[in-house]
């Protein structure tokens, strides 16, 4: 196999990788965060954020400021009234995929 079929090949799985590890982030929210942080002021995340951090702070997908350490420190230890989350709760992996989805 000549080296631009590897590269090919190797750019395409990359992708998929990406495109995946978005899905799985994406689904890890709508399972675990939604309900407090999706769109809506009726949703006390977002609310919160909205009053706390101005108002194009208060929709976490909408955001491009988030970093994926940021994310995972206070999916982990929580932040004022929103808990912190354990591994049995997320694992590591989904919290990898969470963080890599907001931090897009």
């Amino acid at each position: 196999m000549n080296l631009s079929v590897k590269l090919a090949l190797f750019l395409f799985a990359s992708s998929v990788t990406l495109t995946t590890r978005a899905q799985d982030g994406q689904a890890v929210f709508e399972r675990h965060c939604s309900a407090c942080h999706g769109p809506g002021m009726n949703n006390a995340g977002t609310h919160q954020l909205t009053k706390t951090r101005g108002e194009n702070m208060g929709v976490l997908e909408d955001r491009n400021n988030l970093v994926d350490v940021y994310v995972k420190t206070i999916v982990r230890q929580g932040l004022n009234a929103m808990p912190g989350f354990k591994p049995t709760q997320i694992t590591d992996n989904e919290l990898d995929a969470l963080a890599a989805y907001l931090a897009d």
